[in-house]
């Protein structure tokens, strides 16, 4: 072979080689491509595609499908369904039966027991008709009697003497949410003033906004906490506001400051009573009644509790000694004859029924009651004279009230008892 034939031999030999090493270089860069997704594929999702979707709503499904799913159906149903259940039905119904009926009976009736009602509605009902202490305001609103009926507006003043004489003429009227209106103007031109404090209390009181009447109470004390007015009405704004707790407190507070203001006995007992604590209503009924010995409701509310304390015997002679210092009130004699009664003590009980309806001829329920004692009398002793007295008196309230037609039937049923055997005692 020539030279220019080997020439041609070898560079024929070096493009074949150089052919196989390009295509060998083609392919070694792609086998890491194909073996790196982790390194590669990652770095142009988390660069690129936050970018653009990561402010839509797109990103979610990219992100959280992913972790979440993951982790949440192992965690929550885990935790959440063994712990809530265990936690929540253990500790709710296990602490708030625990604590309300333990308190609530304290402030409502309906869940006294029968015997605490009698006492605790009648403490109610006093409660409510309970009334404050109108002295200070009664000072203060002489002071503006002869005030203008308007301001001047070209005089501008911080006197609000004005504007109470204003929410004094509102009141008059009955008109309690404009008074409220001229007393709250009254104290913001003048927070330091006292009076205007005062009238804002009476305003607040007459709407019934108790509320909103005991931090005015408290600001007038902090002002002069020697203020037995105001601590007084701010005990029974508490009342009135169902916070007897706070009610109790100050009362206390304000007779250990003036230890003969029968006033703050009286309430303090009724709120005791009022919330079905009778030992407690007992003990402070007795220190109103040594303070007033001829005060007739408090040895009738002393002998209320003793009833329900079970001791008709004592209820019997407080009721009595209200009876002698109110002789001419029917209700006094009706209450002696209930605790006669209860006490066993019939003729007591028909004595204090003849006094009542010699006060009241013409009151049906006086008879009846009448007649129902003398038959329980006659049931006892096996009198004759007492059955017959017993028809007459249900004869007089049916006289009076026809439309009691249970007594009337009960009435001819002895009667015709009492025709057919004169002598013998009729059945129940």
């Amino acid at each position: 072979m020539s030279s220019h034939g080997q020439r041609n031999l070898w560079r024929a030999t070096a493009v074949v080689l150089a052919c196989a090493a390009a295509g060998c270089r083609s392919r070694t860069p792609r086998r890491p491509d194909a073996n790196r997704p982790e390194t590669v594929q990652p770095e142009i999702v988390d660069v690129v595609t936050p970018i653009v979707p990561s402010t839509r709503p797109r990103t979610q499904p990219t992100t959280q499908p992913t972790t979440q799913p993951a982790t949440r159906p192992t965690t929550q149903p885990a935790t959440q369904p063994a712990t809530r259940p265990a936690t929540q039905p253990a500790t709710r119904p296990a602490t708030r039966p625990a604590t309300r009926p333990a308190t609530r009976p304290a402030t409502r009736p309906t869940s006294l027991p029968a015997g605490l009602t009698r006492a605790v509605r009648a403490a109610r009902e006093k409660l409510a008709r309970q009334l404050f202490d109108g002295t200070a305001w009664t000072r203060v609103r002489s002071r503006w009697t002869t005030a203008p009926s308007t301001r001047p507006s070209s005089r501008p003043s911080a006197d609000p003497t004005d504007l109470l004489a204003a929410g004094d003429r509102a009141l008059a009227r009955a008109d309690y949410d404009a008074a409220v209106r001229c007393m709250y103007r009254a104290v913001d031109r003048d927070p330091t003033r006292t009076d205007s404090l005062r009238c804002l209390a009476v305003a607040l009181v007459a709407a019934k906004r108790y509320g909103e009447a005991v931090p005015v109470y408290e600001s007038i004390l902090g002002a002069a906490p020697r203020d037995r007015t105001a601590r007084f009405n701010l005990a029974l704004a508490l009342a009135r506001a169902r916070n007897f707790r706070r009610s109790e407190i100050e009362y206390r507070t304000l007779l250990e400051e003036h230890e003969r203001f029968v006033r703050g006995w009286y309430n303090l007992a009724t709120l005791y009573q009022a919330q079905g604590k009778l030992d407690d209503a007992r003990r402070t009924w007795k220190e109103a009644i040594r303070l007033a010995p001829r005060l007739p409701s408090a040895h009738a509310c002393l002998a209320e509790v003793l009833l329900d304390l079970g001791k008709p015997e004592l209820a019997m002679r407080a009721y009595a000694e209200a009876a002698k210092l109110q002789p001419d009130q029917v209700a006094a004699w009706l209450d002696l004859s209930v605790a006669a009664r209860e006490a066993g003590s019939y003729g007591r009980a028909v004595v204090a029924l003849r006094r009542a309806a010699k006060l009241a001829p013409s009151d049906a329920d006086v008879w009846k009651r009448m007649g129902d004692v003398l038959i329980e009398l006659h049931r006892a002793t096996e009198k004759r004279q007492f059955l017959l007295d017993a028809m007459g008196a249900w004869r007089r309230s049916v006289e009076l009230d026809p439309t009691q037609r249970e007594l009337a039937e009960k009435l001819r049923r002895y009667e015709s008892v009492v025709a057919s055997q004169p002598a013998s005692r009729p059945a129940p």
